[in-house]
Order: C-alpha cells, then structure tokens, then sequence
C-alpha cells in the first residue's frame, strides 16, 4: 500500500516561473565534477556553523543515470545530463537546504543561493514570485549560523480567513 504524498502547491507555478526568469541564458552545461564543485562551495557556505563538525560532508553528486528527472537531498543530488546547469544544480541543493518541498522555505533557500551563486537581484526575484503568486519565506546568512530558513508570516487574507473572514 503507497503513502499518500503530500501536494505540492506551488511546484508547478514555480517550475514555470523558473522557465520565465531564471533558465533563460543559464543553460550553460557543467561537467560533473563543476557540479560536485559547486553543491560542495554551496554546502560550506549555507552551513558555515557546522563544516568543522565531525563527520560533516556536503551531499553526494551522481550522474543521474537512467532517471530522467534531476532530485536533491541532504544526502545526494542525483543529476541526469540535461540537468547539469548552475540554476538547476542550485535547485536541487534548496532541496537539500529545506524540508518543504517547493514551499516557502525552499524558495528562500534557492533565492539566497541565486543571489550568491549566480548574481541575481533577490529583491527583484522576491516581487516577480509574489506577482506570481509563489510564496517566499525569509533567509538569513552569518557565517556563524550559516544559513536560516523560515516561513514568511502568514499574509492578512490568510490571518482573515483562520478568523472566520473577519478583518
């Protein structure tokens, strides 16, 4: 008996906005190795407090072999062919950053880590996801917590209708 998976609200909003905003212009392929490179630099730097900890490493890099789609853990990020470009590398690693699917945290994760790794300007990013209807939590960086994650607080609609939609 399969366990009922939890929906995804905004992945296919956010897939789309990817293809809108983000994929344009940034398909340059890396090898294998240059995505080894970057998952490595991206895990040092997201969890800055913790790379002295025995034991820790960055999450394992394989080639995806016969998956056709790319997927990211803590623990590996497994990256067919066509999925060897940096935003889709930074993708898989805001999966290994966050435990919400493409929710909230995650997308604050993968902003941060565009705005690091590939130069975006996330004030931009954050308003072209609110128009899109995407919700963003909020990231912070200090190189002694590295990185923070949380859930934006809910909007004032949302605070209305746990109210029983009174202002």
């Amino acid at each position: 008996m399969r366990r009922a998976r939890r929906r995804d609200h905004q992945r296919s909003r956010l897939y789309r906005f990817e293809q809108e905003w983000i994929f344009p212009g940034r398909t340059v392929p890396l090898s294998l190795a240059a995505c080894r490179a970057l998952v490595t630099e991206v895990f040092q730097w997201a969890e800055a407090d913790r790379i002295h900890e025995p034991g820790w490493a960055p999450p394992r890099v394989t080639d995806g072999r016969g998956r056709r789609h790319a997927c990211g853990s803590r623990a590996v990020i497994k990256l067919p062919r066509w999925a060897r470009t940096p935003p889709v590398v930074l993708h898989e690693c805001a999966h290994g950053l966050s435990v919400d699917g493409h929710g909230p945290c995650f997308v604050a994760a993968y902003v941060a880590l565009l705005e690091r790794f590939l130069g975006f300007d996330g004030a931009a990013l954050r308003a072209a996801l609110a128009a899109s209807g995407i919700a963003c939590g909020q990231a912070e960086w200090s190189a002694e917590r590295g990185l923070r994650l949380r859930a934006a607080p809910p909007s004032e609609r949302t605070r209305r209708r746990s109210r029983g939609g009174k202002p």
